[in-house]
């Protein structure tokens, strides 16, 4: 088993891999990454590590093992295995109070032996790492079979940025996966499923709209026309069965704001593009569109946004995507009208209305939480310190929402703070409390949940920093 800065870890001995079976040779030598140069985050000292060893999303360990502080640690009886997992828990006393795990892997008789990375550090912690991503502010950071891609925004002279990133927590590498065409204000989603791609469409190329669609996989990016798509601050949204749904926006050069909706579908190689009959009831630019859940046929949430005499809408609409249309009879409206606000599926299939500015520019603190049955209640405050504009909204394993970053008003600067949105079962509020603080204060930056449950944080930020990881507690990461 590797070690990264074995310097600062010196309180047990890595000696070797993991055996399979009993096996002689080693089959699993993972290694273990900490942070850099962060003394906060750095897992020392400690009195206890137990190693397990389980399938993927199972609570039921295969091998375990406790090791006290100096022991050489050697883990047999690996069975071989296409979803294995390696979890790494650091003690103090009888509390966890660092953890890491690995994304999933396979250990088999005759394939390579594998080297998984597995990110070790206290938990609740943003850790500094040794990747530096390129500057962006804005764009994207999109989980993609379990790694983060990170695209689009403008770097820091406002020009926009064309090459696509991934990290890989696996490996613990940032590879450059290729270029889109650079633009403003475009948007993306998930298409297909077998396996899903992302589509990057919309924007504005020189104060033009971009007529084309960018999909983007494992392979490259390929290019395909979209001339119905040439909006900016639209929404698009995965549907369970593969397609994207895309709503509003506005078409450059426009002061009104669209009312079409318009689907995506894969047809073998290309994609089809189709413009829908039932349009929005309100056209709006700017506005959130969220997916209540992964059942087939599930309907989208669209909230907010700017109507066509530049006011933040109140009426929510509701689409279904088995009749192709606007649902007629959905009558729900916001107790606070914003745009630039962020949204947030909860588990329990609600969703989170957060920040944003009403209808005078200025800042929302209040959150709302939207229900099929109940509509939009009021659901408790933002902080005062807490971002309302540019701010990231991440779900983490076990369904409570990080809050990074953003600007308190307009006219402020970002600010490092972060937070955990939970939803309290018993009276229907939000609980929002702080967590670590980032190193970097940052706004419109990349938040990408990624596949060993930690999150990676990028951008958003003047100049060339390195990116940072949030390491949540070991809850829901099996």
């Amino acid at each position: 088993m590797a070690l990264a800065n074995r310097a600062r870890n010196g309180w047990f001995v890595i000696a070797s891999g993991l055996a399979a079976c009993g096996d002689a040779p080693a089959i699993v030598d993972p290694v273990i990454d900490v942070p850099v140069d962060d003394v906060e985050a750095t897992a020392t000292p400690l009195d206890e590590i137990t190693l397990t060893v389980a399938h993927a999303g199972s609570e039921r360990d295969l091998v375990a093992q406790t090791f006290a502080r100096g022991e050489r640690i050697e883990l047999a009886g690996v069975p071989f295995g296409d979803d294995l997992v390696m979890h790494m828990s650091g003690f103090i006393g009888a509390s966890i109070i660092a953890y890491g795990r690995t994304c999933a892997f396979a250990v088999t008789p005759a394939g390579t032996p594998p080297t998984p990375h597995l990110f070790f550090s206290r938990s609740v912690r943003f850790a500094g790492l040794d990747a530096a991503p390129v500057p962006r502010v804005g764009g994207f950071g999109i989980p993609y079979f379990g790694t983060g891609l990170l695209v689009g925004g403008d770097d820091a002279s406002g020009a926009p940025v064309s090459v696509v990133e991934r990290y890989d927590p696996l490996t613990a590498k940032l590879t450059v996966l290729g270029s889109v065409t650079a633009r403003d204000g475009a948007v993306q989603a998930m298409v297909g499923t077998d396996p899903p791609r992302v589509v990057v469409l919309g924007g504005a190329i020189s104060g033009v709209g971009a007529t084309f669609v960018e999909v983007i996989d494992e392979r490259g990016i390929d290019l395909f026309d979209g001339p119905e798509l040439a909006r900016t601050d639209s929404t698009a949204t995965a549907l369970t069965d593969g397609r994207v749904v895309v709503v509003g926006g506005t078409v450059p050069g426009s002061l009104q704001p669209s009312g079409e909706i318009d689907m995506i579908a894969e047809d073998g190689a290309s994609l089809d593009i189709s413009k829908l009959d039932g349009p929005l009831t309100t056209p709006r630019a700017g506005h959130t569109a969220t997916r209540l859940g992964d059942d087939v046929g599930a309907p989208v949430l669209i909230v907010g946004g700017l109507d066509a005499a530049g006011a933040p809408i109140a009426l929510a609409e509701l689409f279904k995507p088995l009749s192709g249309a606007i649902l007629a009879t959905f009558t729900a409206t916001m107790s606070v009208p914003r745009h630039g606000h962020a949204a947030a599926l909860m588990p329990d299939g609600s969703v989170l209305i957060i920040g944003g500015l009403d209808a005078a520019g200025m800042p929302v603190r209040r959150l709302e939480l939207f229900s099929v049955d109940g509509g939009f209640i009021d659901a408790g405050d933002l902080p005062a310190e807490a971002g309302v504009i540019e701010i990231a909204a991440t779900t983490l394993p076990d369904g409570r929402i990080l809050l990074t970053g953003g600007r308190t008003a307009p006219d402020q600067p970002p600010v490092s703070s972060a937070y955990i949105a939970r939803l309290d079962p018993h009276d229907g509020q939000v609980d929002v409390v702080a967590t670590d603080h980032m190193h970097t204060a940052r706004a419109a930056h990349q938040a990408v949940a990624l596949c060993d449950g930690t999150v990676l944080i990028s951008g958003g930020a003047e100049g060339s920093v390195p990116a940072e990881r949030y390491n949540p507690p070991a809850l829901g990461r099996r």
